[in-house]
């Protein structure tokens, strides 16, 4: 019952602002909005997938697999960072915007599980030279892993510093506009 009564609260917030973004700008049509906004959420989706992969990595382990999650994280990198630069296309809707930022939040709080995932395989294999999962030595891609990894965290955390930037930016104009 609470979660139906905040998802309507929030969808009915999402059309207030869609409407009050059309007034502003009349050129803008309800299916630009809406594919800014979905494009939009389906960029923190991928984010949350990858760092919520990452934090419970520690967790996970070496399974029947191997290291075939390790593997996925290394694909899916340049993916998170290519969906990371979307985060910004609901700028132009600042109430919008303004609402999605907080999204960010969570992910905050699963940053130090992920650095311990990350801290976990450098040292296994960059310090102790061991493989992931194997008693074999190292692959170049493992080697190459956990630096991979910090610079897809590291693009995302910008791209999200930019989002909270823009909307504190925006914010700061509106108060100096008023006064």
């Amino acid at each position: 019952m609470f979660g139906q009564s905040a998802a309507k609260l929030w969808i009915s917030r999402i059309i207030e602002y869609t409407n009050r973004a059309r007034e502003r700008n009349r050129n803008v049509g309800m299916a630009e909005v809406f594919l800014r906004l979905g494009c939009a959420l389906v960029a923190w989706m991928m984010l949350y997938a990858h760092i919520l992969w990452l934090a419970a990595l520690y967790a996970i382990g070496c399974g029947p697999d191997g290291d075939e999650i390790h593997r996925l994280l290394l694909g899916l990198a340049p993916f998170t960072v290519g969906f990371a630069w979307l985060l910004r296309l609901t700028r132009p809707f600042a109430e919008i915007h303004s609402m999605l930022r907080w999204l960010s939040v969570p992910l905050l709080l699963l940053l130090p599980f992920a650095a311990r995932s990350l801290w976990q395989v450098f040292r296994l294999v960059n310090i102790d030279a061991r493989a992931i999962c194997a008693s074999a030595t190292p692959g170049t891609w493992q080697t190459l892993w956990v630096p991979i990894q910090l610079i897809a965290l590291l693009l995302v955390a910008y791209m999200i510093v930019q989002v909270w930037r823009s909307v504190l930016l925006d914010a700061a104009a509106d108060t100096q506009s008023r006064n």
